[in-house]
């Protein structure tokens, strides 16, 4: 009778086990109910852990985790909070089995900038990029240290740090704010300026020998008192303009520019002082418009350390044509360029829940952007015109928080011309559109550029206005 009794329960508890089996994994429609479950739970994990670079797919049971990591450690910490999502899984706890990482590297920042900031509040702010995690708890840890509650993080992660102890030259910078009652410290790829106010001479001593402590390939400066003999801040809501004007015509110019660009108030503290820097406007003019458009941020003259210094944050495409014209900017003074990208302010898109429904929504805020304002072209041809600056910073926030899906990029013409060429022109557009955001972070593989010429009119071609319409570009959400 043992046997028996034990040839029942071993048949009772395969029972259990099959009909719970059945519960997860039986009928028709339940392969695909978990397969969704596992995938919201993962992309779950994934958003409330910031990875939001990751890009999931479940095949099944199997989990197809890619994207574009920002760092070393950001790769291996996406895949522990995947993980994490569903326990070890298997045949009965009906979670993920099988994790396949297709995790490619991210294109490397350049350049590379790092910066802390104490204000006269006392706060530091901390912006730029950090090569780890890691890095970035280091540094916090140590503005908490010199402003305990009043650090403001806005740090970013990614890769394309110089060789060397990046991290130590960062900290030393940072640890100098100390001893300043206002300074700004930036690690521009291996070199690392230093501007604040303290009116103690030992403590000055101190800070520079401290920066002439660092160790190749990183070098440092120095400057107490400003900014340089000439600066320009975005300070708020502000533009200022202070530092050493040669004469009236100097200064005039100078203003006329920025209330030409810059959409706020300018405030003029610039004072007349004879220098010998002759052709030092040259680089004002290149840069000024651009500057004028930053976020927040610097651009000062300063010819004893280092030139030309241009730093702080400004969207993708002001960073992009800033750099196009200081290439060919040929001067006695070194310009550097130190700022890095922030993403457009997307107010077409406010109403818009992405995470309900992505595909409509995705493709609903491609809309809303491209309906407040077009991509242009010059005449005839398929460069961008920089008035689409601004569009193309919008689309590229959207493709940014659409991440997983895939677009086609389409361009139309009028039906004015060949067919023939205007579809071919039309392809050449939506083509240039594509390469912008895959320059710039967006996978090229989530892009597929297409030509459409006039066959696709949403508006009359008889009128200026109808023909001027058709000329779009369109976003159309072709993968999940």
């Amino acid at each position: 009778m043992r046997f028996v009794d034990f040839l029942v329960a071993v048949i009772g508890l395969a029972g259990v086990a099959a009909t719970g089996w059945w519960a997860v994994h039986g009928g028709p429609t339940r392969a695909d109910a978990l397969e969704g479950r596992l995938l919201a739970s993962a992309e779950a994990a994934l958003a409330e852990a910031g990875h939001d670079w990751t890009e999931i797919r479940m095949d099944g049971q199997a989990a197809i985790l890619s994207g574009q990591s920002p760092s070393r450690d950001s790769a291996e910490m996406a895949i522990a909070a995947l993980r994490r999502a569903e326990g070890a899984g298997g045949l009965f706890v009906g979670g993920i089995t099988v994790l396949t990482d297709e995790i490619a590297a991210a294109p490397p920042v350049s350049p590379y900038v790092w910066s802390a900031e104490r204000t006269a509040q006392g706060r530091v702010r901390l912006s730029g990029h950090v090569p780890s995690l890691a890095v970035m708890d280091r540094l916090v840890m140590d503005a908490e240290a010199i402003a305990p509650g009043e650090v403001d993080n806005d740090l970013k992660l990614g890769s394309g740090e110089p060789l060397g102890d990046w991290a130590g030259a960062a900290r030393l910078g940072l640890i100098q704010l100390e001893g300043l009652e206002t300074g700004r410290v930036t690690l521009t790829d291996s070199r690392l300026v230093l501007i604040g106010e303290t009116g103690d001479e030992a403590m000055r001593a101190r800070i520079t020998a401290a920066m002439a402590m660092l160790e190749a390939p990183y070098e440092g400066a120095v400057r107490f008192g400003g900014g340089g003999l000439w600066k320009a801040a975005v300070d708020g809501d502000a533009l200022v303009l202070s530092g050493a004007v040669r004469n009236p015509a100097e200064r005039n110019e100078i203003l006329v520019l920025a209330e030409e660009y810059y959409d706020g108030p300018v405030r003029d503290e610039m004072r007349l002082e004879v220098h010998g820097h002759d052709g030092w406007l040259d680089a004002v003019r290149v840069t000024l418009p651009h500057f004028a458009q930053f976020r927040s941020g610097i651009f000062a003259f300063d010819p004893e350390i280092d030139g030309f210094r241009i730093e702080g944050e400004a969207t993708d495409s002001v960073l992009a044509y800033l750099g196009e014209d200081l290439s060919g900017l040929a001067g006695a003074y070194p310009v550097s360029l130190g700022a890095s990208s922030v993403e457009a302010a997307v107010e077409e898109i406010a109403g818009i829940d992405l995470s309900a429904d992505p595909e409509t929504a995705c493709e609903a805020a491609f809309s809303a952007v491209l309906a407040a304002s077009t991509v242009t072209f010059e005449s005839g041809s398929a460069d961008i015109s920089r008035d689409s600056g601004l569009t193309l910073d919008k689309l590229l926030a959207v493709a940014r928080r659409c991440a997983g899906l895939a677009f086609e990029v389409r361009g139309h013409t009028d039906n004015a011309g060949d067919r023939a060429a205007s579809i071919r022109l039309s392809e050449a557009r939506a083509r240039a559109v594509a390469e912008y955001l895959a320059a710039r972070g967006i996978p090229r593989d989530r892009l597929d550029p297409v030509g459409f010429g006039p066959d696709e009119p949403v508006a009359s071609n008889d009128t200026r206005d109808g023909r001027a319409a058709n000329r779009r570009i369109e976003f159309k959400v072709i993968e999940g």
